[in-house]
């Protein structure tokens, strides 16, 4: 099977690093994937398979894309292109439409919640146009995939799609599940001794880190935990972030660190995770931090953080931008002294519906969903 991904990048986002993943993971078993893109992130890029041809569009109007695309398609003939977020898939709804009679499998990958994102930004001529032409590029299509069934319905919802042609699949991200995790009988005491926190994501509204720095100063100002936080990520908010943390005297307490793209290897040297979103689509860093051992702590968003945290039976979830209600969590672990670290050296084996749970998130699960949704619906062009 020859298969087309197409995305703006391969680096510094989580849609990204689900299409490497998935390029990956197909082109290890035999299958020709290409993967397409136009813009570099330099020191941000996530490691593609070997086996996965890259090309990379030279022009920056975006609809030229559309034709570059659309002659890449002419030539290659792919029986499946699979594109990743909004612009991606418009500029693959118009390239295809430029190949006729040609004719692929294309399969728009929707990786949060529209109603939610669109509702948040700013009105303005462009953003219609962009949500206009997404749904288009969406009804259109014969499958769309999302990343959890409550972007599936908010999908649907916003869109007027039809469910049946909505299909969930979670991320890949775990290549193989952890078999032990860390022992909270035995490990790290949270009392005392400082706690270490960390969260991970773009410094933007969707994110809402402003929440976590207000979090942070209640935890440790009128709750009396000791705890630090260091904020990975890159964005358009980064100087309020650290105008904000300095304001309120919290310098020693908050850093924000650079976007690293090998984050998930260092979580599990935390005690909490701490994610603040106001919406999602299914973010991988959670599942990251689930899958590390580590405690973790969320506001109760749609979409994404209920499903992963399985409504919080293996986390906590806390109101979106309730920062007292944040604090109050971490002090909570904090006094108990129940806050793990997964680099601690006692460790449990990790549970049966953990790991049961888990399993949804690994690269070979997710690959086999792709694989059979993709070969059922080529058979039924």
């Amino acid at each position: 099977m020859k298969v087309f991904f197409i995305c703006s990048s391969f680096g510094g986002g989580g849609a990204e690093k689900v299409a490497v993943k998935l390029s990956g993971a197909l082109a290890a078993f035999g299958h020709d994937v290409s993967y397409i893109y136009w813009k570099s992130k330099e020191g941000q890029e996530y490691e593609l398979h070997g086996n996965v041809k890259t090309k990379k569009i030279s022009t920056n109007k975006t609809f030229l894309r559309a034709f570059e695309v659309s002659r890449i398609i002419k030539n290659e003939r792919p029986d499946v292109i699979l594109s990743f977020t909004d612009l991606p898939n418009i500029i693959t709804y118009f390239a295809c439409l430029l190949t006729w009679p040609y004719k692929c499998l294309r399969v728009p990958n929707v990786r949060t919640n529209v109603s939610a994102k669109y509702r948040h930004m700013k009105s303005t001529l462009v953003t219609k146009i962009l949500s206009s032409l997404h749904g288009l590029s969406c009804r259109s299509a014969p499958i769309v995939l999302v990343n959890s069934k409550d972007s599936g319905s908010a999908l649907c919802e916003y869109y007027r799609l039809d469910a049946s042609k909505v299909h969930c699949i979670y991320n890949p991200v775990f290549d193989t599940l952890p078999s032990e995790l860390y022992n909270s009988d035995n490990g790290v005491i949270c009392s005392n001794k400082k706690v270490k926190a960390v969260n991970v994501g773009r410094l933007s509204q969707a994110k809402d880190q402003h929440m976590l720095v207000r979090a942070i100063d209640h935890a440790v100002n009128t709750l009396g935990a000791d705890v630090e936080l260091d904020i990975y990520g890159e964005g358009e908010l980064y100087d309020e972030l650290h105008s904000e943390i300095a304001h309120r005297g919290l310098q020693d307490r908050i850093f924000l660190r650079p976007f690293d793209p090998n984050i998930e290897s260092k979580i599990g040297g935390y005690h909490l995770f701490l994610f603040s979103s106001r919406w999602e689509g299914l973010p991988n860093a959670l599942i990251e931090a689930l899958g590390s051992g580590i405690d973790v702590i969320s506001t109760d968003c749609r979409s994404g953080p209920s499903e992963i945290l399985d409504g919080g039976r293996f986390g906590t979830l806390v109101g979106i931008g309730d920062d007292k209600e944040m604090a109050e969590a971490i002090a909570r672990l904090y006094f108990e002294g129940n806050c793990n670290s997964s680099s601690n050296s006692c460790a449990r084996e990790m549970s049966d519906d953990l790991k049961k749970h888990l399993e949804q998130f690994t690269i070979s699960f997710v690959t086999s969903q792709y694989a059979q949704l993709i070969s059922r619906n080529i058979n039924e062009q």
